[in-house]
């Protein structure tokens, strides 16, 4: 079997490229004279993946992990855990996300010092989640609110459960878990956390996650297309930060 050192020799060949496929990695290694089969090499790369050494940037594109890029993963709230496995136990076919928006602060100038959980839950079943959530926190719990009502109502700790678009990324690690992909796209597409975040915010928070963590561009912008907002957003990174995207 094809040795994962071996592999990471090779890679050195396009650690500077800023992207490559599963075709161009394999071309190296027949150009050096290895051998290897198709199952081995799948094998190898999804190890790498894991362990990440390479990370997908991409639909088939990919990039060395230099310069400290990884993959994003956030330390949830013991609240957004307990939330996360109340609804896994009474709904254990429902897909849904969280973000605490707590989460943001790793990316902004103006530290957030109150959170707020977003329970994003697919088609019509927020009611059902809403039911469920308010039993358990009492007063807690808004269920779609209008941007005025949020503001009007908000307070540390809050829950707000909203509807969580088809198709949208869901999480790696844990399924309710947001990627960095949604939680770029929401922060325009969320009215609640568009109004929540001071304009002057956003390019340094899209600057930055592109800086520390592989940002999947093929699924950011097919969310954002789902959202309706890629223009907006490919416009926004090109005027207003100094992103440059890989896959374009």
């Amino acid at each position: 079997m094809f040795k994962d050192r071996m592999m990471a020799y090779y890679l050195k060949f396009l650690e500077n490229e800023k992207t490559f496929s599963r075709t161009e990695l394999m071309d190296i290694l027949r150009m050096n004279g290895e051998e290897i089969g198709e199952a081995s090499f799948k094998a190898a790369l999804q190890k790498l993946l894991k362990e990440g050494v390479i990370v997908r940037v991409g639909r088939n594109a990919y990039c060395v992990a230099n310069n400290g890029i990884r993959v994003y993963d956030y330390a949830y709230s013991e609240e957004a855990t307990q939330v996360a496995e109340c609804l896994n136990e009474k709904f254990p076919h429902l897909e849904f996300t969280i973000m605490d928006f707590v989460q943001l602060n790793e990316f902004v100038n103006h530290q957030l010092s109150h959170n707020v959980m977003f329970v994003s839950v697919e088609g019509d079943l927020g009611e059902f989640v809403f039911d469920t959530l308010r039993e358990l926190y009492p007063g807690k719990v808004l269920i779609n609110p209008s941007v005025e009502v949020y503001h009007q109502y908000w307070y540390d700790g809050m829950i707000v459960i909203g509807k969580l678009v088809s198709e949208a990324p869901m999480g790696q690690k844990e399924k309710w878990h947001t990627r960095i992909e949604k939680l770029l796209v929401d922060l325009f597409t969320n009215s609640i956390l568009h109004s929540s975040i001071s304009e002057s915010e956003l390019p340094k928070i899209y600057e930055e996650a592109f800086a520390k963590y592989a940002v999947d561009e093929s699924c950011l912008f097919r969310y954002a297309k789902r959202r309706g907002a890629e223009k907006k957003i490919r416009e926004f990174i090109a005027q207003k930060t100094n992103v440059q995207l890989r896959v374009g």
